[in-house]
């Protein structure tokens, strides 16, 4: 998707025994082979390290933690700030690179996808072969997650979808294959049906995003996707802190429940998965609709 991107690397978290250990070892061999002029790593994961000592690199970043020792930091030539709940994620990634005397600027730039001539011929031949045209608003929705604490439920979207198509608003709902049948729940709940997309890739659905008018999402990858191809977003948290992982730039609204709603919801964002564990969240069990159709009614007149 981005023409600076030469390979992409995947662990193989998926192996097990001896065909995960053969897996590492082809992929280490890759790395080795190159020069790189700089490794930054995001996370606090013990490859890094490892990665960082012994690829041929220039310069190494990463961030302090709390959650390593002396051998983890000394790593790197650089390191970045503790990560904050308060600001953007974004921001907090292009300190990495500030660390490195990479980035000067004081704000972090947008994220941005352009999206292809061919890509979006593609999309609109898709959306008027089922009769979805330029004259009506156009809303997708993402509403599945393989974390379900992060989910509201299929009956909620379900009552947000019927008033949105009531107003006369096409709906299209996206997701991966995994996400089809959380979709699919949905699709029969309605009674005016939206349409759904069952073998999109990514970067279909970031066409597919350009060319909508609003993307509604939970707390997904969709939300920031939907900033990089400067669709007006409105997003649903729940446990997660939207200061960190809310929109970034654009036009946005996140909506998530707080002790101005009800003190139940004073411990919102908990970071957790569900509330004590349950994996069921109730600051997204209890929202009301109402609450989500507004803000994409008002998001669509602006």
């Amino acid at each position: 998707m981005n023409k600076r991107v030469r390979h992409v690397f995947i662990i193989p978290r998926d192996k097990k025994g001896l065909n995960k250990i053969s897996a590492y070892f082809n992929l280490f061999k890759r790395l080795f082979k190159q020069h790189y002029d700089l490794l930054a790593h995001f996370s606090v994961d013990w490859r890094g390290a490892l990665l960082a000592r012994f690829l041929n690199v220039d310069i190494s970043v990463s961030r302090q933690t709390d959650r390593r020792g002396a051998f983890w930091h000394q790593s790197f030539d650089c390191l970045a700030p503790t990560l904050d709940h308060e600001r953007a994620m974004a921001e907090q990634d292009v300190d990495l690179l500030r660390s490195a005397n990479l980035y000067k600027k004081l704000v972090a730039p947008a994220y941005e996808l352009n999206i292809s001539s061919l890509q979006k011929n593609k999309v609109n031949a898709w959306l008027k072969k089922h009769d979805i045209h330029l004259k009506n608003k156009l809303v997708v929705i993402h509403a599945s997650s393989r974390w379900k604490f992060k989910e509201i439920p299929v009956s909620t979207w379900a009552k947000i979808i019927g008033e949105l198509k009531s107003q006369k608003i096409d709906v299209v709902i996206s997701g991966s294959h995994e996400d089809l049948k959380t979709n699919e729940m949905i699709f029969d709940l309605c009674e005016s049906k939206p349409l759904l997309t069952k073998d999109f890739s990514l970067i279909d659905t970031a066409a597919l995003y350009e060319r909508a008018d609003l993307v509604l999402t939970i707390d997904s990858m969709s939300t920031h996707l939907a900033s990089a191809v400067r669709t007006p977003v409105v997003s649903i948290f729940g446990p997660t802190n939207e200061k960190n992982w809310g929109p970034w730039k654009g036009k946005y609204k996140v909506i998530g429940l707080s002790a101005k709603d009800d003190e139940m919801f004073a411990c919102r964002p908990c970071g957790q998965d569900g509330c004590e564990g349950t994996k069921i969240s109730q600051c997204l069990v209890q929202l009301n609709p109402k609450m989500v159709i507004s803000q994409a009614l008002l998001m669509l007149k602006a």
